[in-house]
């Protein structure tokens, strides 16, 4: 996809022999890096997935522990977050079920999670799809906070600077058993992924979804899609600069992955604009039934287009029936004005 064109290749189809076909399925048949992840499980009709970059990163961290000793720890930290990170994607698949949308897909990578949701288009839908992430990690927050008090009987366990963990709450249960530490582990790193996940204003990260969300309800979906991205944007050098400065390449990280989202999604944007001035100024020329019958199929045109740009997002080209690749070409040619 580029500028305001799409540019479809039907001749080879997604499709090929060999080994390098048999990866490309294994790795969901995506010709997009960022969708390459083996299956693991379905559950009430969500698939989930691992992506091949989250694989490495735990193989290379675990090595870079056992050079260091420390293995047993490392191991605990990588299965809580793969743990609360799943939670966290489900509680955004059922709320976007819950308004009456689509969720079907789960990817876990290296800098979260990923949940494929479809809600209806409406800010409230879009604000409770956002909302239902971060409401699993707050219901986490007293259960697990509770478990570690049952057992350590000491609010300095619960309550300390989360910018100093291991210093202050953890030593009051490193001495205890492992179920003990796991679950503190897990309260703790359940924490710092709401806090990091709400506030931080950064598309598609949850704090900038819920503002984008919130401004809808004022400024209309293009505007507000505008205005988040380009805090994102902002936001995204902002986390760059800490994270250079800090010597943290994981918020390196996410800043680059919020940045070229935040682009990605403007570009995406300003091509849509045109669309949607076209179908304002057809509505503008009279109320009459061939005009709204026209302005429907219209509606169920665009809409079908983006279902198949986001398929091809998560699947690849290779995934698209006949059908599909037809609509595309269509779009793809009155675009070009033919």
């Amino acid at each position: 996809m580029s500028g305001d064109r799409w540019d479809v290749d039907t001749a080879s189809g997604g499709r090929g022999g060999g080994m390098w076909a048999d990866i490309r399925r294994s790795l969901g048949n995506s010709d997009n890096p960022m969708s390459w992840g083996f299956p693991l499980y379905r559950l009430a009709d969500i698939r989930v997935r691992v992506h091949l970059f989250f694989i490495v990163y735990i193989i290379a961290e675990l090595l870079r522990a056992a050079g260091k000793g420390d293995m047993g720890f490392t191991a605990l930290i990588l299965g809580t977050l793969f743990a609360i990170v799943l939670l966290h994607e489900y509680g955004h698949c059922f709320a976007c079920r819950w308004v009456g949308g689509q969720a079907d897909e789960i990817l876990l990578w290296p800098l979260g999670g990923l949940a494929y949701c479809r809600p209806p288009h409406d800010w409230k839908c879009d604000l409770i799809t956002t909302v239902g992430g971060p409401a699993v990690n707050v219901l986490l927050v007293p259960i697990l906070g509770g478990v570690v008090f049952a057992f350590v009987g000491n609010w300095s366990a619960i309550i300390f600077n989360p910018f100093h963990p291991y210093a202050q709450g953890w030593q009051w249960v490193m001495g205890e058993s492992v179920f003990v530490r796991g679950v503190w582990t897990a309260y703790y790193v359940n924490l710092a992924l709401l806090a990091f996940n709400v506030l931080l204003p950064m598309y598609p990260m949850d704090g900038g979804r819920i503002v984008q969300a919130l401004l809808w309800r004022r400024w209309g979906h293009h505007r507000s899609l505008e205005i988040s991205t380009l805090t994102g944007l902002v936001a995204a050098v902002c986390l760059a600069i800490a994270g250079v400065v800090a010597g943290e390449t994981l918020l390196l990280g996410i800043a680059l992955f919020g940045g070229l989202t935040c682009w990605v999604q403007r570009q995406q944007l300003r091509m849509g604009m045109y669309a949607e001035a076209e179908f304002v100024e057809r509505v503008q020329r009279g109320p009459g039934k061939a005009d709204l019958k026209r302005r429907e199929k219209q509606q169920e045109h665009f809409q079908r287009v983006e279902q198949i740009l986001d398929k091809i997002s998560r699947q690849g080209m290779g995934s698209l029936t006949r059908a599909e690749k037809r609509t595309l070409q269509t779009e793809t040619k009155r675009k070009r004005g033919s």
